[in-house]
């Protein structure tokens, strides 16, 4: 496919294409996923939701992180979230997991229901960011964490998929955004090393990881 159409399966994975673009960024993203799960703040009982999770690969990993949380899933491919379902039906079946079809622009849980929300490279496509910001700080409780996984604009700009779709930041960039929509950063750490993208160009990759505090005051 071309860098138009790897850069629209980027944001919304659909249809043959999808499924494999998604089982490509299972392999792609593990290392921010490894970032992200040692530095998350989960707790026993727990209430955490991924926003954005393509195929649900990564769903088993959270209850291995916390064995006890209750993990929410949302995603607005309904071709993701039928595949997240089929692959962790066990969770589901035990109320472990529930999945919602949804956009980020409206979510559909009461306010101050999450402890944690975790989008590991999504923050490019929440588009414009202040409305889906806004929403992720409603249903997440006072004080409750905000964890966004992301690759900085300096990483990936040369990359032509990231030329359409994609809103890039650096990060003092997402700092001040999430600062002016309410949230206080608490954490950040970066990790760097180099791999071939999925258009097969070497690159440096900065996986960042950030962990963002609802601030109940703003």
């Amino acid at each position: 496919m071309d860098a138009k159409q790897l850069s629209d399966q980027l944001k919304k994975p659909s249809g043959e294409a999808g499924l494999e673009v998604a089982e490509a960024l299972n392999e792609s993203n593990q290392r921010l996923y490894d970032l992200a799960f040692e530095i998350m703040p989960a707790q026993p009982e727990a209430q955490i939701i991924e926003i954005g999770f393509g195929n649900g690969k990564h769903f088993a990993d959270y209850f291995r992180v916390e064995p006890n949380l209750k993990l929410t899933g949302v995603d607005f491919s309904p071709d993701m979230c039928r595949e997240a379902k089929n692959r962790n039906q066990e969770f589901i079946n035990n109320k472990q997991l529930s999945v919602h079809c949804c956009d980020t622009s409206a979510l559909p849980f009461p306010d101050h229901t999450f402890d944690v929300a975790v989008a590991l490279n999504v923050i490019y496509f929440l588009d414009p960011p202040e409305v889906h910001l806004k929403e992720i700080k409603r249903i997440l409780k006072p004080d409750g964490k905000f964890l966004i996984g992301y690759r900085p604009r300096h990483s990936v700009e040369h990359l032509e998929f990231t030329k359409q779709n994609f809103i890039l930041y650096e990060s003092d960039e997402l700092s001040s955004l999430l600062e002016e929509n309410g949230f206080t950063i608490t954490m950040e750490e970066i990790r760097t090393y180099k791999k071939r993208a999925m258009d097969h160009t070497e690159l440096t990759i900065c996986d960042c990881c950030l962990i963002a505090k609802n601030d109940a005051t703003a």
